[in-house]
Parts: structure tokens; C-alpha cells; sequence
């Protein structure tokens, strides 16, 4: 059987000659495609004359276009005046241009597809090193599919109308959660819960509990209503250590004791319920050492197309490495990294949660309260996160050892709603946060906490 390239001959006669019935419809035209797109050569050669017309404000029609075509000697590759007449009569209905415009684009998009899986094919017998060849593939790939037909500006009405629609549904449910519940009632005060499409990043200094809030987070959600599926990438620790914690937290049992295995008889009857319940959850690990964030990307691309990812959350941020294999600039990189990362959020339309190190300046000053400034090869991570937090130990006053447990969570930035400070309680010997009293009574009477601004 005989195998075309795939072009439509008729809808990119449609769109040149619309153009003859609107002279404002040029605007849409070359706003929508270029030169390439259109595969048959006469074609290309009079849609670059219609561009030079325009652009030199001259009205394009039999007459000018002619002219120009001859003044340049291309008249004939363009197929002569008779070619010209046929286009004004090859248009079915002018109203119609988007979806000839549509048909143009899309053949176009997959000859560059066919281009590119031929060059690949050539370039994959010389592959030296794997990893670097498949994610220039990707890359390539994705470049393409950037190029697929957009639409057109929304109008604020029809958006309006939309978002009223969601409004209406959320007073029906009467929640306080838009979003993912984190199970902490201060922190989806703040949030609504955790959005999709948002990058938030959680900072701390070492052994203050990042990991052990990430994994709170990760149990909180994952057995709330909506039962969502979450990705957790380790790069610091292996699955059965992040899995022990976990147990310990579900079950309530020491880790200490749980490591050595010096159980009571209670303490089974807990830890078989825990792994019962957690049976039921849709939580995936990723220990294999994944470095790359195109690698993450790619993995989290593969979980979303089988409709199995909700929430990624990745411990932590600053062991990832960027794309290019020779970096040499750190900030540069971890720009590079969190820009990624909030792309994927964007494109997959899930909230991404990165663990961050906070530098030792911190440690340096009279008040230890993170600010941003402090946060390790920061390059653009304040700019890209939706949302910052950070975690730190108050300083207790002499004589006073009440607030060794107690975590401040400093919310330094929200794209979408308010900044402040809360309390969390943590059991380090159960790696469990929990909320403070204040805090689960703050829907009932919201005076009771004040919160910093």
C-alpha cells in the first residue's frame, strides 16, 4: 500500500484564499502558521509574498499579489495568474478559515514528526550513552507537540461563567478544601488544600523534620476522601526506611523500638492495622537514585498518562541535577531544576511538593526565622513556587523546655492566598506532626489563634 505524506492540498487553498474575502483575516493567518506548514511549494511561495504585502501595509488581492510574485520572477513556481484566480474560487465558506487553519497545522505537525522519529532511528545506531540520547528525544518530541494547534484568547465572559459553575458546586460541598487535603487544618486554612498546577516548596535546616512532614503529608492525603495517587521521590533515603517511618506514624509505635524489633504484644496489634490500612493507599515510591529532573519528569509523565498521579512530592530539591551533564554553575542549575518542576505542575496539572535545604546563614543571626534570602542555591526558586514553607524550632526561653516539640510552619509566600505562621507538634520518635489544640479549634472560633501577617 502506498504511503502518503500527509498534507491536504484543499485547506491550504482554503486558507490562502480566505484571505482574498477578509483582508483581516491575514492577521489570524499569520499569527497561526508559518511558511513550513504549508507543504506544497507554489503554496509556500505565496503565502511569503501575502506576509511581505502586509507587513508593508499594501491590501492583498489578485492584482497586488500578482505584481509582487512577478516582480520577485516566482510568479510561475507559484503557478501562474490562472493559479491565483483558482485560489479565490477554492474556498468553500471564509467563515470556516480556523478549521482550515486547524487541518493545515496538523498535517504540518505530523510530517515534523515523521522528520524527526526518521532522525532518531539514524542517530539511535550511534548511541553512546543511553540516558542522554532518550531524554534529547523526549525533548525533541515535546518541542513538537509545543507546536500543536492552540486556541484562541477566551473571552472573560464564557470564563466567568465557568468559574461561577465551580463556586456554585464548592457551596454545595460547604468544605474548606478546594484542593488536596495535607491534613493539617492551619495549613489548608491557608491553601484550601493543595492545588493543582502549584509548586510548593518546603524548607528547613537539617533535623528539623522536612522528610517526616513530607510523609505526613503524603499519609494525610492519601487517606482522605478522594483517595488521590501520590509519587514520592527519595533521593536521600531507600523505601524501606521512608516506609518504616510511615509505620511508625500510622501505628503510633517508636521507631527506635520498631528498628530492633523490641515490640509488645499491642504494639503487633497496631503495626498489623497499620499495614492493613496502608495496603489501601495509593502511595508510590521512587528510591532508584533518579538525579535527572527530566528523568522525574518523564517518570511522572508515564504515572499520569495511566491516570495514577495526583501529587508528587520529591526529597528533596537540591540533590536533583539539571539536564546539561557538564553544569557548572549550581544556581544556574537549581533554576533550571525548579522551572522544571513548576513546568510539570502546569503541564500535568497536579501540585508538586520539593523539600529544600536552607543555607547556614540562618544559624548566624540573633532571629532564627527563615526568610527566603536563606534558601540554599535559591537561583529562581522564589520566583517559581506558588507557595513557600518553612519549618524551624523556636528558641526556648531559659528555663523553658514546653516548646522542644514544637515546629514553627512560616507560610514566607502564597501566590494565591495569605501569609502567616502556625504550630505543629512533632513526634520524632514516631515521626508524626500533628495538630496543635489551638489549631483544630481555629473553625470553631478563629480569635482563638492569632495569626502573624
Amino acid at each position: 500500500m502506498e504511503q502518503k505524506i500527509p498534507q491536504n492540498i484543499e485547506a491550504e487553498q482554503a486558507v490562502l484564499g480566505s484571505v482574498f474575502f477578509d483582508q483581516g483575516s491575514i492577521k489570524t493567518v499569520l499569527d497561526k502558521l508559518h511558511q513550513q506548514d504549508f507543504y506544497h511549494p507554489q503554496h509556500q511561495i505565496i503565502y511569503e509574498s501575502m506576509k511581505e504585502l502586509f507587513q508593508e501595509l499594501v491590501m492583498i488581492d489578485y492584482t497586488t499579489l500578482s505584481d509582487r510574485l512577478s516582480s520577485k520572477g516566482m510568479l510561475e513556481r507559484a503557478g501562474g495568474m490562472e493559479y491565483i484566480t483558482a485560489l479565490i474560487e477554492a474556498v468553500p465558506s471564509s467563515s470556516n478559515l480556523i478549521n482550515y487553519i486547524n487541518i493545515v497545522k496538523d498535517k504540518s505537525i505530523t510530517r515534523k514528526i515523521q522528520d524527526t522519529c526518521r532522525k532518531i532511528i539514524e542517530e539511535s545506531y550511534n548511541v553512546e550513552f543511553a540516558p542522554d540520547f532518550i531524554d534529547d528525544v523526549e525533548r525533541q518530541i515535546v518541542q513538537i507537540t509545543k507546536e500543536k494547534r492552540t486556541s484562541d484568547f477566551k473571552e472573560i465572559g464564557g470564563i466567568a461563567e465557568e468559574l461561577l459553575k465551580k463556586i456554585a458546586n464548592q457551596a454545595q460541598v460547604k468544605g474548606h478544601i478546594t484542593g488536596i487535603d495535607s491534613g493539617y487544618a492551619m495549613l489548608n486554612h491557608y491553601t484550601l488544600g493543595l492545588q493543582p498546577s502549584d509548586l510548593l516548596i518546603i524548607a528547613a535546616r537539617p533535623s528539623v523534620g522536612k522528610t517526616a512532614f513530607a510523609l505526613n503529608v503524603a499519609l494525610n492525603a492519601a487517606k482522605s476522601d478522594k483517595k488521590p495517587h501520590i509519587a514520592f521521590f527519595s533521593l536521600e533515603m531507600g523505601v524501606d526506611q521512608l516506609v518504616m517511618r510511615m509505620l511508625g506514624c500510622q501505628a503510633q509505635v517508636d521507631n527506635f523500638n520498631l528498628r530492633k524489633g523490641d515490640l509488645m504484644s499491642q504494639d503487633w496489634e497496631k503495626l498489623h492495622y497499620a499495614v492493613s490500612l496502608l495496603q489501601t493507599l495509593n502511595i508510590y515510591f521512587d528510591d532508584s537514585g533518579t538525579v535527572k529532573v527530566t528523568d522525574l519528569r518523564s517518570k511522572c509523565r508515564k504515572l499520569r498518562q495511566d491516570g495514577k498521579l495526583d501529587l508528587v512530592i520529591i526529597d528533596y530539591l537540591q540533590l536533583l541535577s539539571g539536564s546539561a551533564t557538564n553544569q557548572q554553575n549550581r544556581v544556574q542549575e537549581v533554576s533550571e531544576i525548579s522551572r522544571v518542576l513548576k513546568e510539570m505542575a502546569r503541564e500535568l496539572k497536579i501540585p508538586v511538593v520539593a523539600l529544600s535545604q536552607l543555607s547556614r546563614n540562618v544559624e548566624t543571626r540573633q532571629d532564627k526565622t527563615p526568610v527566603m534570602a536563606d534558601l540554599r542555591e535559591s537561583g529562581s526558586i522564589e520566583q517559581d513556587a506558588d507557595i513557600i514553607l518553612f519549618l524551624y524550632r523556636k528558641e526556648p526561653t531559659e528555663g523553658d523546655k514546653t516548646i522542644s516539640n514544637h515546629i514553627m510552619v512560616n507560610i514566607a509566600k502564597n501566590r494565591s492566598g495569605t501569609i502567616g505562621e502556625f504550630e505543629l507538634l512533632f513526634n520524632k520518635n514516631m515521626s508524626t506532626f500533628s495538630n496543635t489544640r489551638v489549631s483544630n479549634d481555629r473553625n470553631d472560633d478563629e480569635e482563638q489563634y492569632e495569626v502573624k501577617r
